[in-house]
């Protein structure tokens, strides 16, 4: 039984950092990772590690607010790359992609990401690959939008906000999944706790920072030993039972 980190950004890692991550990892017995892309550039990268380094696989797509920044030739562009390169085995998603109400506040900016949020969601069901899926500020509008597509295969990244939203996405059948705010914060420890270990995924979201250090793949052993507390059963236990949402999701 091994772990996996369901959502990283490890292409903004130096070389050096990078091995150094990839043989924490392996120490913790975290055995894939998910390396998730936010722009052009990022998918580019994401690419080459995942051809480097076996346990790395990556997720294309573009931010929310990356994508309102391309121009329309721009966004063609990038849809042309991802839509060739999703092809790829060493691609597992299209990610992350979705919409984000923090500091997209104008209507006209809300329809924009929403127009490149179903083109991604009308691409993933075209490749049979799943969605990695950013909600800041529009869980509720993004479950909606993929439900009025019929997305069928989803992971809801840090979707942990709302006990009921998070039980509408394991009714639609999508996972969420949790990362290193479950180690301190009591809401989302009690929602975490009562939440389907069958929807569950985890994620380090790295290399952001926590509690004033970065984040790291590694810590998904610390994640799934706080989630095993929860749930009242050990480590061991919540480990196999991820790995197997892991491969039904991702393959």
């Amino acid at each position: 039984m091994g772990f996996q980190d369901s959502h990283c950004h490890l292409y903004m890692l130096p070389e050096r950092e990078l091995e150094k991550a990839l043989k924490d990892a392996k120490e913790k017995r975290v055995e894939k990772m998910v390396s998730c892309s936010t722009s052009f550039k990022s998918n580019e990268d994401n690419i080459y590690l995942s051809e480097k380094y076996p346990k790395i696989r990556a997720a294309l797509g573009l931010y929310p607010l990356d994508a309102l920044e391309l121009s329309n030739e721009e966004l063609e562009r990038a849809f042309s790359f991802i839509r060739k390169q999703s092809r790829r085995e060493e691609v597992v998603a299209i990610g992350e992609v979705g919409l984000d109400h923090k500091f997209a506040k104008s209507d006209e900016e809300k329809e924009r990401q929403e127009f490149v949020f179903r083109r991604f969601i009308s691409l993933a069901k075209e490749i049979e690959k799943p969605l990695i899926v950013h909600s800041r500020y529009a869980q509720s509008r993004a479950l909606r939008v993929l439900e009025e597509e019929k997305a069928e295969k989803v992971l809801m990244h840090s979707f942990i906000d709302s006990s009921k939203l998070m039980g509408r996405a394991a009714e639609l059948g999508y996972f969420v999944s949790v990362g290193m705010i479950v180690l301190e914060n009591c809401d989302v420890q009690k929602r975490i706790g009562e939440f389907p270990t069958e929807s569950l995924l985890f994620e380090t979201d790295s290399p952001i920072r926590f509690a004033g250090e970065r984040a790291m793949p590694k810590d998904i052993a610390r994640i799934a030993s706080k989630v095993a507390e929860l749930k009242g059963v050990g480590p061991e236990k919540v480990g196999a039972a991820l790995e197997k949402n892991f491969e039904r999701l991702f393959g």
